[in-house]
């Protein structure tokens, strides 16, 4: 029997994953990302504390600058 994978099981995730990736996407394309481009792409469920810092961890990484204010 072949198991199921977290994502397949729960279209929600996969859609917070894919929405991820666009905004990484763009934020490469652009280097830089505002923060209300980030709210309005990630979901606010997906937005704890730990979720948050990965993201801006990977920004960092990719070379994207975040500008602007959490609100």
């Amino acid at each position: 029997m072949v198991e199921q994978s977290e994502f397949e099981s729960n279209p929600e995730k996969t859609a917070y994953h894919d929405n991820k990736r666009e905004l990484l996407r763009r934020g490469r394309e652009k280097g830089e990302l505002t923060w209300s481009e980030i709210l309005e792409a990630l979901p606010q469920e997906h937005l704890g504390e730990v979720e948050m810092e990965v993201f801006l961890f990977t920004c960092r990484q990719m070379g994207i600058e975040v500008k602007g204010a959490p609100s």
